[in-house]
């Protein structure tokens, strides 16, 4: 990532050349700001003349400035989706994908020309104060970031993969994204290059998840614990017991409800008054009193321990009791996420019973880190694979038009040289082998225009996809001088 103050490239010091100036065209935005052109985009460290060039991001993230800046930086959320066409407008984007989150705000935008980044940024802050009233202002400074083509590309890869994530390998992301491309689809800012960009970094994200262990192994703690809950529930039909009616207590009936919102549970607290504010607004959900656990042990096959107690509060007589209540081949799952510990050390050696420490879930957690940091470089490897798999589909894209011209060039070419002959040196031919001569140079002609296209499509991915576009308006300046060769007899 490379930030504004940061960026510096050889159009920054030399003068564009003239045949890439265009003069804008006076505009009135009428009531929206002053009158004022949408620039031409340009794009650095990127190998010219490809459409890619032209795809871009402007941003700020966790990583680059605090929470009350990104703030500043999101879009309000009365934000009208009329409002974001006058945004793309404004300045000069054809295409526009706006994302933003608690973590980050990123403009992902494709423009149609060339113009320098400050002149970009220029247009980009102008138009956002003009349409929000100043109330989205974007960060001074290196606390921006701006990439163009392959880099924007790899960025917008690597933020949907969620290796750009605070929490790395992360759902979230994903989800947030397609919204944000969804809006920007049904806004019509998307159909072009950009659109297809974000098809492919949909697609590597979920090679990422199904092809790597990156979203595999939870790293929080509440992730650790949510996942363990499932999978235990998933097997387990018996009420949830927890002990404490503190936060941390009303988050595991969060997640226990997450899974299964009609799930019997009990919630035990030294206060009964406590138990019967957590539970209130649960209606499978009762409390109990944590003193009475002891004298009767219900049933459960899930027990999480979270009370603040200096001293452990579940003995093992007690567990022993629980797990005595469930039906023999259905074990009992305990969850102690106190410090110091809820339960008492001799649970573990209880036949039946499962017994997970806030310890050993963090070091699960820590070790999933570890497995995940493990896993960046096949992430990386599958990022670098789509981006050029993009750059032959977008090759093949700006080839389609090419391919067609030529076939109906050769084909046209064929028959009138064909007719030609069957008029002169070739009239004697009977009915059916004129058609087999025919027939033969119309196949001719198929196979011939492969030639050209194959040494289209090499040179533009040695080189670029101008390549394509010099050779099409070659075509269209031989086609206006009227040269169109001599004639073949």
């Amino acid at each position: 990532m490379v930030a504004v103050q940061a960026r510096r490239g050889p159009s920054d010091h030399l003068a564009a050349p003239k045949s890439e100036l265009r003069r804008p065209r006076p505009r009135d935005d009428g009531p929206i700001g002053r009158p004022r052109s949408p620039p031409a985009l340009v794009a650095y460290d990127a190998v010219p003349g490809s459409v890619v060039d032209y795809i871009g991001v402007v941003g700020v993230s966790y990583r680059t400035a605090s929470l009350e800046e990104l703030a500043a930086a999101m879009l309000p959320a009365d934000f009208h989706p009329d409002s974001l066409r006058d945004l793309a407008r404004l300045s000069g984007f054809s295409e526009l994908v706006y994302l933003g989150t608690c973590n980050r705000v990123e403009f992902y935008f494709r423009g149609e020309s060339r113009i320098h980044t400050k002149e970009l940024l220029f247009h980009l802050r102008h138009s956002l104060a003009d349409l929000t009233g100043g109330a989205c202002q974007l960060p001074e400074g290196d606390k921006l970031y701006v990439e163009f083509g392959r880099a924007a590309v790899r960025h917008l890869f690597r933020v949907i993969s969620a290796l750009d994530s605070m929490m790395v390998g992360e759902a979230q992301i994903n989800g947030q994204a397609k919204e944000a491309h969804q809006r920007a689809h049904d806004s019509g800012l998307l159909g072009g290059i950009l659109d297809q960009t974000f098809h492919e970094a949909f697609h590597v994200a979920k090679r990422v998840r199904s092809e790597t262990e990156l979203a595999r192994r939870p790293v929080s703690l509440v992730t650790l614990v949510e996942r363990t809950i499932h999978d235990h529930l998933a097997l387990s039909l018996s009420p949830v017991l927890i002990l404490g009616a503190g936060e941390m207590a009303r988050e595991t009936l969060r997640l226990v409800r997450s899974c299964d919102p009609s799930r019997p549970a009990m919630i035990a607290n030294r206060t009964p008054s406590h138990a019967e504010e957590a539970a209130h607004d649960d209606p499978a959900a009762r409390p109990l009193d944590l003193a009475a656990i002891a004298a009767e042990p219900p049933a459960a096959g899930l027990v999480v321990a979270a009370t603040s107690s200096a001293e452990p509060v579940l003995r093992s007589a007690t567990v022993a009791a629980i797990r005595d209540a469930l039906p023999p081949a259905e074990p009992l799952l305990v969850i102690d996420l106190a410090l110091p510990p809820n339960v008492d050390p001799a649970v573990r050696r209880l036949k039946g019973v499962v017994l997970h420490t806030i310890e050993q879930m963090r070091a699960e957690a820590e070790r999933n880190r570890q497995l995940r940091s493990a896993e960046i470089g096949r992430c990386e490897a599958l990022l670098e694979h789509q981006l050029e798999v993009l750059r032959r589909r977008i090759i093949d894209r700006e080839l389609s038009p090419v391919a067609r011209g030529l076939q109906t060039s050769f084909r046209e070419l064929a028959a009138r040289t064909v007719k030609r002959s069957l008029e002169r040196d070739l009239s004697h031919l009977e009915p059916a082998d004129r058609a087999a001569v025919e027939r033969l140079a119309g196949e001719l002609s198929e196979r011939m225009v492969q030639v050209p296209l194959r040494g289209l499509r090499r040179a533009a991915w040695n080189h670029s996809s101008a390549v394509i576009r010099n050779f099409i308006l070659g075509l269209e300046d031989e086609g206006d001088s009227g040269g169109g060769g001599a004639d073949p007899r």
